[in-house]
């Protein structure tokens, strides 16, 4: 059942994480991203919203994809139906489309500046910085021996688990520890 998209509802949520694993670099563009935020807010509806049964038929049934223009277009009327969007962008430092991201984030958050709350985390790299301290002058570095602190401590707590089968000699573990710390290095917020 479709369901319009005029009925305001109070709040919508979705997460996205740019993987940059090998071989996930199709889930680091544009379009990977914005047709994950369709699918998560459009599931909020219970139903798919009208104006995605009308992509839908506008790409010949399904037959072939629609432009990024286009799904832009779909996810801000979709975004329509809510009081408040919150967007959550996870390691935006890993996305293959960086230049191509940082406009898209311009330009959906000229969409509604008070509507949408945006929250990106990012290596503290110079571009993405430069480009989201224009749009939001607030932004948090977060500091690296906080992060270690709590990487330290996850690590820990899943490695000298009690109920784990496996033993992990000290050798092990420091590596472990090591490897997770340095890939972590630092991690900024910018909302």
């Amino acid at each position: 059942m479709a369901r319009h998209c005029e009925t305001n509802q109070s709040s919508a949520f979705a997460y996205f994480f740019f993987d940059g694993k090998d071989g996930q670099t199709g889930s680091q563009t544009v379009g990977s991203l914005i047709r994950s935020l369709i699918r998560q807010f459009s599931a909020t509806y219970g139903g798919v919203p009208t104006v995605l049964t009308k992509l839908y038929y506008s790409c010949h049934d399904g037959g072939s994809q629609p432009s990024v223009e286009s799904l832009q277009a779909t996810l801000l009327l979709i975004l329509e139906a809510f009081d408040d969007v919150y967007i959550v962008l996870d390691a935006l430092d890993e996305c293959s489309e960086r230049i191509a991201v940082l406009k898209w984030i311009k330009q959906t958050t000229s969409w509604r500046k008070r509507k949408l709350h945006l929250l990106a985390t990012s290596r503290p790299e110079e571009d993405i910085a430069n480009d989201l301290r224009s749009l939001a002058p607030d932004h948090v570095d977060i500091k690296q021996d906080l992060v270690s602190r709590d990487i330290e401590r996850y690590i820990n707590n899943l490695l000298y688990d009690e109920d784990s089968s496996c033993q992990w000699s000290d050798e092990m573990i420091a590596n472990i520890k090591n490897s997770v710390l340095e890939s972590a290095e630092g991690m900024c917020v910018l909302f």
